[in-house]
């Protein structure tokens, strides 16, 4: 599919959702979404999304690890969370959500590029920051409980 697009691999070890802005083409070992949607991107690719598709989807299981199958049947029951647009406080995350995951997209642009490795090393804390907060985001507006959100993080 030409244009802006939501691609991932048949096979991940987590959630490895990307944008496509580029209008690549895959082969049978990645699907599409065909959307360009960074809020979508946002919750796939959270920890909540990924406690999910550990919980749904088919696993094979490597020499030392899981890898998990993203088959659209385990995609289509993902509880993607509709905004209610009479609320503030759900469109305001709505947009902290989006504002996040562009400035994802630019600093894993800007790390794919960086030259040395104190350079690297700034640009991937700023990336675990932002995964962080985007995370926080997420079960905020989940409305997941202090309990939840430690089971979701395995640490419970």
């Amino acid at each position: 599919m030409d244009g802006l697009k939501i691609i991932f691999p048949d096979i991940a070890m987590g959630p490895r959702f990307s944008l496509d802005d580029k209008g690549y083409y895959s082969s049978n070992t990645t699907y599409f979404i065909p959307k360009n949607d960074l809020y979508l991107l946002a919750l796939l690719n959270s920890h909540l999304g990924c406690f999910y598709f550990a919980q749904t989807c088919a696993a094979l299981e490597g020499k030392n690890d899981v890898y998990l199958r993203f088959f659209g049947q385990y995609l289509e029951g993902f509880p993607v969370k509709i905004i209610n647009q009479k609320s503030a406080s759900e469109k305001a995350l709505h947009s902290k959500l989006v504002s996040l995951v562009s400035t994802m997209l630019d600093l894993n642009k800007k790390l794919a590029s960086a030259i040395d490795d104190q350079e690297k090393t700034l640009i991937a804390r700023r990336i675990d920051s932002t995964d962080r907060q985007i995370d926080k985001l997420v079960y905020e507006l989940y409305g997941l409980t202090e309990e939840e959100i430690k089971i979701v993080e395995g640490e419970k």
